[in-house]
C-alpha cells in the first residue's frame, strides 16, 4: 500500500486526544437523538441539546463541523424569508401591531396574550378524511395550552377551546387574545364569551398571515417535525398523535428564544424567579 513503516506503526500507537474522544461522545448521541425523531433536528437544537442533556459542550461551528464531516443532515425543511409586510393606512382591531408595523409577539409574563388558530390534518388510508385542529398558545413561553378537534371548524369548536385554556389555567384569563378572521372567530359565540370573560379580541389585518405568524409557526412545526413521519389510519389515533406531539413539544422541545428551555422549563423557571 506504499506506506512507510514507521507511519504505520504511529497510526497503529495513537492514542486519540480528549478532542477526538468528545468529538466521538457528541456524535454518538447526536445519532442517537437524530434517530429516535427522524433527523428534523438543526445545528442550533442541537447545540442545545448537548449543552444542557451531556457533559460535553459545543459552539454552532463545532456541531456545523461534526455534521458536515458524518454527513447528517436535517430532514425538514429550510426556513423561508418573510415575506414584507405591506403598510396600511387603516389599521382594525389588531391589537399586537406597534405602530412601527412590527408585531407585539413577548409579553412580560405569563397568560398575558394568548394566540389561537385552526388548522387541518388527514387520517385514513388514503388520506380521504379530514379532522379541525383548534389550539391556543400562551405568547410569553409558547405553550399549547390547551388544544380541541372536530370534524369541522365552528364557532362552537374555537369557543369551547378558550373555555378549556382557561380550565387549564386555573381560571386565568389573558387581557388580549389574537386571531385571524376565520368565520368561528368573527362569530357571536365566540366575541361574547371573550367579552364575558373581559378579554379584548384582537383580529389579524385582512390578507396579513403575518400578524397570526406565532401560532402559524407551531403548525409549521408539528407537520414538518411529526406529522410528516407518522400517518393516522383511524380519527382515534389522529388524535392519539396529536396528543403525542403536544406533550413532546411543551415538555421537550427546546427552543433557542426561550434561552434553550422547553415551554415548560421556560414557566418554571420564570415562577421560581417571581417567587
Amino acid at each position: 500500500m506504499q506506506v512507510a513503516r514507521s507511519s504505520y506503526y504511529a497510526w497503529l500507537n495513537h492514542v486519540p486526544s480528549k478532542r477526538n474522544i468528545d468529538d466521538q461522545g457528541i456524535l454518538d448521541y447526536v445519532i442517537q437523538l437524530e434517530e429516535a425523531h427522524n433527523y428534523i433536528f438543526g445545528v442550533k437544537r442541537l447545540v442545545m441539546h448537548v449543552n444542557d442533556d451531556t457533559q460535553y459542550h459545543v459552539s454552532n461551528s463545532k456541531m456545523r463541523r461534526i455534521m458536515r464531516e458524518n454527513n447528517i443532515v436535517a430532514s425538514i425543511k429550510t426556513k423561508r424569508k418573510p415575506r414584507k409586510k405591506r403598510k396600511e393606512e387603516i389599521i382594525s382591531k389588531n391589537l399586537l401591531l406597534n405602530e412601527d408595523y412590527t408585531h407585539n409577539f413577548k409579553p412580560g409574563y405569563a397568560n398575558k396574550y394568548w394566540v389561537t388558530d385552526c388548522t387541518e390534518l388527514l387520517y385514513g388510508i388514503n388520506n380521504q378524511c379530514k379532522l379541525r385542529l383548534s389550539a391556543i398558545k400562551d405568547l410569553y413561553d409558547h405553550s399549547i395550552i390547551a388544544w380541541m378537534v372536530d370534524d369541522t371548524e365552528t364557532a362552537k369548536l374555537v369557543t369551547e377551546t378558550f373555555k378549556l385554556a382557561i380550565e387549564n389555567e386555573y381560571g386565568a384569563v389573558p387581557e388580549i387574545l389574537h386571531s385571524d378572521r376565520g368565520s368561528g372567530y368573527v362569530s357571536g359565540l365566540f366575541n361574547t364569551t371573550l367579552s364575558a370573560e373581559g378579554v379584548l379580541h384582537s383580529m389579524s389585518r385582512p390578507g396579513e398571515p403575518g400578524d397570526n405568524s406565532s401560532i402559524e409557526s407551531f403548525w409549521s412545526h408539528m407537520k414538518e417535525e411529526y406529522f410528516r413521519f407518522y400517518t393516522s389510519n383511524t380519527k382515534q389515533e389522529l388524535i392519539d398523535n396529536i396528543a403525542e406531539f403536544m406533550s413532546w413539544y411543551n415538555n421537550e422541545r427546546r427552543q433557542s428564544t426561550l434561552k434553550g428551555m422547553t415551554p415548560k422549563e421556560f414557566r418554571n423557571h420564570a415562577s421560581k424567579n417571581i417567587a
